[in-house]
């Protein structure tokens, strides 16, 4: 056993846990070393690539490598390099698997493998001239020789930006397309086209590459969806075939609006719909996906593209300039009877999107009820989920679903349907909502979702629910607190400090109005969630006790509490989420009453999550608080993969001149990154602000400051660093009463 890393085939099946720098690293150990790696470090060569193509490359395939031949063509003074560089090209291409040639200027670039490269499995052509200097004989020859000596091996080919001009091509001119040379490609299963015009005599030999694909991707592709062999041609002219009856008003009525609606969208007529005797052209398809088909309507994609995949399990279906779907054609072929079976039996996954595009719930409910599987995806943009939805859903789908968006869910249920979900879908990938408050989290049973890698759900502190012995007074003003933690409101007027929520662990219980009231009110007062509000001994518990529940999600790949952080989302106690217009009397003008997000701080729990190590996006909205150093010092150092991180800032107005004469996140946020010790690559992208009018904060600021000088006390960051150490370890973890020096003040000025 003490020999086992010197055996080729162990050292080999470890490189693929290693990325391309690693695997090229341990390649120059020793000879044992290099003869086991470098077939790794050759595989996967991608030539003329940006840093950020070839980063988005490296998400799913971690042994990418970059090269070029740009500038050695260029003098000749580089020769000598050059023909080196194609010496050793041709001397490793055996053990080339996956290639990309984006936007390459030189004929060298099919060339220079040699009859070597013939096991190549994955192949991406991106951006290559059709005519001028490069597009002559030579050139398609040698590209055309690569394609035939890999003909065993190749299963995936990608072709993008490969159109001709509107121009037509010069007598003589060759217009050819790879396309033509992949006929005879058996093990073809599956191709990506990309910004691509397929005409004339191309046309068949696609519809011949079709019948054996099992992924097809067509993304703005110029192309006759109607072109049918001549031996499947009927005596009569296909111009006048009868259209199905059952969809004859519809497609007229569609055509019709659509034509006059988008006069680049061609309308549905009879020669758009196939003949009903001609075979299914994808037999074996498994996965579709469809984006901006300009030229086709939704209908004809449909008939054309969509029902002809009897072996289809993944839909993806957008249409931008569209706003018509075909929605009674694809019921009528989803919905599964005895009289009538699906086509697409083994349908699982479905996205469904274009502008302006809304299903009713009624078409949502359908699919969800008559889906012959338990779905994994089901994404459409549809109207507010009703609870009917949500229930079948949840007794059909909700073992086998992977990605659910509760973005339209009426706000009164959002955060309990989320919390259903987090509990009881094992397979749950993508989480996708408004906002979801935070004592649902508490309050939750364990979630099952420990596979979990994208969240994109604002939370909501709402501490309300913290205090339920307030007694309400009038005009919806604070009465007697019997809760020694909870914050006074802001319409006590006895002590100063209530107007700031309070100061302590040791507050003073407010003082009942004297005022009789002459109705009860409805809702209890809202909590003061303004700049100079302070959290009290519960609120810091209950922050704990959410960052807690996530440090389980340990393969979480994106945490964004930012996406879906609506700016004029209030949190009114005793309705949850409830979004009131600025119009109306009954909403309040101060930034008080806004949500209280969950605090970026060590002391209120951030340090529970230090187990999210493969995090790689981090997104939070911060409020009114700053953000410190020593939690950005923290992040970096725990989460190493991190790519990007931007937060949500609200800025007084008299700090907007410095905002707009830079930007919000350069003032902000960016430089904290860089004093502590920015590691290359993160991205702040995304970051924004909300301004507020402070002047009223200022001059109630100085109020309290003349009427109590007293802070409240914070737990150290090293108490609950401890217990994290402790959760992390298998131990438990208890919140306890202990206090130390405070470390700043919670919610100060940004």
């Amino acid at each position: 056993m003490t020999l086992a890393l010197e055996l080729p085939e162990i050292l080999y099946r470890i490189g693929y846990y290693l990325d391309a720098n690693q695997v090229l690293a341990c390649s120059l150990v020793c000879r044992t070393f290099y003869n086991a790696y470098s077939p790794l470090v050759w595989k996967d060569l991608h030539f003329s690539l940006t840093k950020d193509q070839l980063k988005q490359i490296r998400e799913k395939t971690p042994l990418a490598r970059k090269i070029s031949f740009r500038h050695l063509f260029e003098g000749d003074e580089l020769e000598r390099d050059t023909l080196e560089l194609v010496s050793i090209l041709q001397g490793r291409s055996p053990w080339l698997r996956s290639l990309t040639i984006h936007q390459h200027e030189s004929v060298q670039q099919f060339s220079s493998f040699g009859p070597g490269c013939n096991r190549v499995e994955t192949m991406s052509i991106e951006g290559i001239p059709l005519k001028g200097d490069f597009g002559d004989q030579t050139y398609w020859k040698s590209c055309k020789a690569l394609l035939r000596q890999n003909r065993p091996d190749l299963r995936s080919l990608s072709l993008q930006n490969w159109k001709v001009e509107w121009d037509k091509p010069l007598p003589g001119q060759p217009v050819w397309n790879p396309i033509l040379a992949c006929t005879q490609h058996l093990n073809l299963t599956s191709l990506s086209l990309v910004r691509c015009k397929i005409r004339g005599k191309h046309l068949k030999a696609f519809w011949t590459i079709s019948a054996r694909l099992e992924a097809l991707e067509l993304d703005d592709v110029d192309m006759d969806l109607t072109w049918i062999p001549s031996s499947f041609l009927k005596d009569k002219d296909k111009d006048k075939a009868p259209v199905p009856a059952t969809n004859s008003s519809h497609n007229s009525t569609t055509s019709s609006s659509t034509s006059s609606t988008h006069s680049n969208s061609a309308p549905v007529t009879k020669r758009a719909l196939p003949p009903p005797d001609l075979p299914p052209r994808f037999p074996k398809l498994q996965t579709l996906s469809i984006r901006s088909l300009l030229r086709h309507h939704p209908l004809s994609q449909f008939y054309w593209l969509v029902l002809p995949c009897p072996s289809l399990r993944t839909l993806n279906w957008m249409f931008d300039n569209h706003r018509y779907f075909a929605t009674k054609p694809f019921m009528d072929a989803f919905e599964d009877t005895l009289a009538s079976p699906t086509a697409w039996p083994h349908l699982d996954s479905i996205t469904i999107k274009g502008h302006s595009n809304w299903i009713s719930d009624e078409i949502h409910l359908q699919i969800l009820t008559t889906a012959r599987q338990p779905l994994k995806r089901l994404d459409i943009l549809h109207h507010n989920i009703q609870p009917k939805s949500f229930e079948v859903l949840q007794a059909r789908h909700f073992a086998t679903i992977q990605t659910i968006d509760l973005t339209h869910t009426l706000l009164d249920h959002a955060s309990k349907w989320a919390i259903v979900v987090l509990e009881s879908c094992p397979s749950l990938e993508r989480i996708q909502a408004k906002v979801i408050r935070g004592q649902d989290i508490i309050k939750s049973r364990p979630w099952a979702c420990q596979g979990l890698r994208e969240w994109i759900i604002a939370i909501d502190m709402d501490f309300d629910y913290l205090y339920p012995d307030v007694i309400p007074t009038a005009g919806g003003g604070s009465g007697t607190v019997n809760s020694a933690n909870a914050p006074t409101s802001a319409s006590e007027t006895t002590t100063p400090s209530a107007t700031a929520g309070g100061g302590g662990e040791e507050e003073e219980e407010g003082t009942p109005s004297n005022t009789t009231p002459a109705e009860p009110p409805i809702f209890p007062p809202p909590t003061t969630n303004g700049p100079k509000r302070r959290l009290t001994k519960l609120e810091r518990q209950a922050c704990r006790s959410v960052y807690k529940r996530f440090s389980t999600l340990t393969r979480l790949r994106e945490f964004n509490m930012l996406h879906s952080h609506s700016m004029n989302y209030l949190s009114t106690p005793g309705i949850p989420g409830q979004h009131l217009s600025f119009s109306s009397p009954s909403h309040p003008s101060h930034p008080s009453h806004r949500m209280i997000s969950l605090p970026l701080r060590l002391h209120l729990g951030l340090a529970y999550l230090a187990r999210l190590d493969r995090l790689e996006k981090f997104c939070f909205w911060n409020g009114y608080t700053q953000v410190r150093h020593k939690e950005i010092q923290w992040i970096l150092e725990h989460w190493k993969g991190l790519k990007q991180i931007c937060g949500g800032f609200s800025i007084p107005n008299r700090k907007m001149q410095t905002v707009h004469k830079e930007s919000s996140w350069s003032v902000v946020f960016t430089p904290l990154l860089k004093d502590a010790g920015k590691v290359g690559g993160i991205s702040t992208e995304g970051s924004r602000y909300l301004r507020y009018d402070d002047s009223a904060e200022v001059l109630e600021a100085e109020t309290i400051a003349a009427a109590t000088g007293e802070e409240e006390e914070e737990e150290s960051v090293a108490a609950v660093t401890t217990k994290a150490k402790s959760v992390r370890s298998g131990g438990t973890c208890e919140d306890d009463d202990t206090e130390s020096e405070p470390e700043d003040e919670y919610e100060r000025e940004p």
